[in-house]
């Protein structure tokens, strides 16, 4: 790695060598205090990442003129890259051309810089930081062994309440837990459709005594239709009967005249009278058999 002109370095070089296939590529930078080794580490991430925006290692050289580089094996093939201070893109190639961040991008996965610091560059604060997350968590060593190692030293309280949601949710034996409700739900759903169901053979003769109160009705119904037009014909007879009744006595008034030819002395008045009495029993005759319409009777004649 070439730290050119960053911090207190000018044209300065780290060879890592190269790396060993199937073998750790762990590299440990020790010197005295103050000789540039967190310097160096600022400058490994600020080529992966970017210079900082408020960047403290641009006291010797200006910010425009900072510059750092490396040679980067990923994806079977080595990269020369460059890294200035400035407005994008600021990574170069070997020639100081403008490149995509793509190419980064892929080897690192996604990883910001600070996760990145925190799980692959670790320096005295993160030991530190990673000693007393081991100090607080009471024996989950592997648990926090990771989490020194990731810069996670809450760990412990997500992964606390991680399990309290999952014994929420679902608990060996639990009866408040969410699946526990759900079952007792289910339970009482099943209940209620066993009582709404109905077996086939049961529905069967359901619909079978459906169809016989249907037929059964219909026929009800036409004998009732027949028992009304039988009542209202008997009361048209009972109504009519009074004056059948009339009618007869009528008739037999009129035959008493027969076929009578010679009058008495009295017999102007009596035929005038009887005239007009014979008038009004035929009026009152033809009227009785329009109201009894299953009454005959001879008209006289005359």
């Amino acid at each position: 790695m070439s730290v050119t002109r960053y911090g207190k370095f000018t044209d300065y070089a780290i060879d890592f060598g190269p790396a060993q296939p199937g073998k750790p590529d762990l590299h440990i930078v020790y010197g005295l205090n103050e000789a540039g080794k967190s310097t160096a580490l600022s400058a490994y991430l600020d080529l992966l990442f970017g210079v900082e925006h408020n960047s403290r290692y641009g006291f010797l050289h200006a910010y425009p003129n900072m510059l750092v580089g490396s040679a980067l094996e990923f994806g079977g093939a080595e990269h020369a890259l460059t890294r200035v201070k400035g407005k994008s893109p600021t990574l170069r190639d070997g020639r100081g051309q403008p490149v995509d961040e793509a190419p980064l991008s892929v080897p690192l996965a996604g990883l910001t810089r600070d996760t990145y610091r925190s799980m692959f560059s670790l320096d005295d604060q993160s030991l530190e930081d990673g000693g007393n997350a081991i100090v607080a968590s009471k024996g989950e060593l592997g648990e926090l062994l990771f989490a020194a190692s990731a810069g996670l030293a809450d760990l412990g309280s997500i992964l606390s309440k991680v399990r309290e949601e999952a014994d929420d949710i679902h608990k060996l034996r639990g009866r408040t837990t969410q699946i526990a409700e759900l079952k007792r739900n289910l339970a009482a759903l099943k209940t209620q459709q066993d009582e709404i169901d109905t077996r086939a053979s049961a529905h069967a003769v359901l619909l079978a005594t459906k169809l016989q109160a249907e037929t059964a009705y219909a026929r009800a119904m036409h004998d009732q239709g027949q028992a009304k037009t039988r009542h209202d014909e008997i009361a048209r007879l009972l109504r009519a009967a009074p004056l059948a009744s009339e009618y007869q006595r009528l008739q037999r008034e009129i035959e008493q005249f027969g076929s009578c030819q010679c009058l008495p002395p009295s017999g102007p008045d009596n035929c005038q009278g009887s005239w007009s009495r014979m008038q009004n029993c035929t009026r009152r005759a033809r009227v009785h058999r329009r109201t009894w319409p299953g009454w005959t009777a001879k008209s006289p004649r005359w």
